[in-house]
């Protein structure tokens, strides 16, 4: 083994592992209060949300709706003729975009903040210290925000016959003729619209309903829209086997006795992700984890007392890149700070699925009220009576509202609709400040707007009973 040296840093201050959303955050909040901070980075600076997720998998969201806006734009009394794709010029964009959002070179951004930016696989040598680039790195503190990888089920003849993850997806060299999308969750269904919008044959193949945990009349209003744009979804199937036959993969399953089989150029895998952290040397560090992830308490500190993780490297997160941010100035807090600490709350925490409509979610569905012994009203408006929906030609899509029945106040709320994704605020604000339904019924809300679905639902849902 080689010799591992001493860093010129002995005395950092912090130290973060990950250079994701939440370590970024970390590290840049750190620096600005003065700390002494160092980055270890394996990849990229800006993680998979930046460069294979949320950003450049919107951006081809985008580049496919306009597609889509294009090739039926007859409805609008527009004539578009021969619409087409540029598969390398919408590549080039999404290049493009990453870089605008990124704010150019990502490495030189984070060393002229101040930061040490080490671009090496980084492991703990012992409580303190961390090797990274045959360095011996010592901190005072350390924050562990390595984020998470896809998950490759043990599928025969899977790894053999080839599979792309969507890391590989937003930058494929060429759009393959039939694709095959194995998973139901956020991944798949949003990666299945974008590649059918291209003109992809896409089949979507789920071995439990489509996206588990969301209310269900949403789900399957999304369902609906995505077989009339051509996906072929097949839940309750188990894969059982991947052949290659030439050019061609062949996908075997079963939903119960009935074979189910899939011919496609490429797989998508999008059966979801789990922490990233194959030799870190927790073990060596004293930190307590397991499968899911490593063990934090409300304050993000880990087993260890000088050791904070945030991000999809916390086990039972929420996976999503605004909870990370959130996450990482509660640690710069807690880590840097003399007063007193502070502790991530999850009350209203809002997320979204950028499919067309998107579908949009703030905490309680009406299953888990009712589970968590709520006694339970609900409301249900769809979107298609908005003025709005019928002067875009946007009728798909509902919003569902879920309140306490005795006291009104609002739980959850569940939106699908065009940009739902933004109607998500108002709604957030409400369960996690404990107001009623009243509260959103009584306040103004602009017209034409789809905000107007909010309202009425609220106004439907602060009805007395019987009303």
């Amino acid at each position: 083994m080689a010799a591992i040296e001493p860093s010129a840093h002995r005395d950092l201050d912090l130290l973060v592992i990950g250079a994701g959303a939440a370590g970024s955050t970390v590290a840049f909040e750190a620096a600005a209060k003065g700390a002494r901070v160092a980055l270890a980075e394996r990849w990229k600076v800006g993680g998979t949300c930046l460069n294979a997720g949320c950003d450049p998998t919107k951006t081809l969201v985008r580049s496919a709706e306009v597609l889509h806006l294009a090739r039926t734009a007859e409805r609008f009394g527009i004539s578009v003729p021969a619409a087409a794709a540029d598969w390398p010029a919408v590549r080039a964009r999404v290049a493009g975009v990453i870089d605008a959002i990124r704010g150019g070179d990502g490495d030189c951004n984070v060393r002229d903040a101040g930061i040490d930016l080490v671009k090496a696989h980084a492991r703990f040598h012992s409580p303190h210290e961390i090797e990274a680039d045959g360095r011996l790195l010592r901190a005072e503190k350390v924050v562990v925000a390595v984020g998470a990888r896809a998950m490759v089920p043990e599928v025969p003849g899977l790894r053999e016959a080839g599979f792309v993850t969507n890391v590989e997806a937003v930058d494929l060299p060429d759009l393959p003729r039939r694709l095959a999308v194995v998973g139901g969750g956020v991944v798949a269904v949003e990666f299945a619209q974008i590649f059918a919008r291209f003109g992809v044959e896409v089949t979507l193949l789920a071995r439990g309903p489509l996206l588990r945990g969301e209310e269900p009349e949403l789900v399957a209003a999304l369902t609906e829209a995505l077989r009339r744009e051509g996906v072929r979804i097949e839940t309750g199937v188990r894969p059982e086997r991947v052949e290659r036959l030439g050019g061609t993969k062949l996908l075997r399953g079963r939903r119960g006795p009935e074979l189910i089989v899939c011919e496609a150029d490429e797989i998508l895998l999008a059966t979801g992700r789990v922490p990233a952290l194959e030799d870190l040397g927790l073990d060596a560090a004293g930190i307590a984890h397991s499968a899911q992830g490593i063990v934090v308490d409300a304050g993000m500190k880990s087993s260890q007392p000088h050791v904070w993780a945030v991000g999809d490297a916390v086990a039972g997160g929420l996976p999503f890149t605004h909870v990370a941010d959130y996450q990482a100035r509660v640690v710069v807090h807690n880590a840097l700070s003399d007063e007193r600490p502070q502790e991530a709350v999850y009350d209203g925490v809002p997320w979204a699925i950028f499919t067309d409509p998107e579908l949009g979610h703030v905490g309680h569905t009406e299953a888990d009220a009712r589970a968590a012994g709520f006694e339970v009203k609900t409301a249900v408006v769809p979107i298609r009576g908005l003025a709005r929906a019928v002067t875009s030609d946007e009728p798909d899509g509902m919003v569902k509202l879920v309140a306490e029945r005795t006291t009104g106040r609002l739980l959850g709320g569940h939106v699908l609709s065009a940009r739902g994704g933004e109607l998500l605020g108002e709604i957030a604000l409400a369960v996690r400040l404990k107001l009623s339904a009243e509260a959103i019924a009584h306040t103004l809300h602009a017209y034409p707007t789809f905000s107007e679905g909010v309202f009425w639902t609220a106004f439907e849902l602060a009805k007395p009973d019987g009303g």
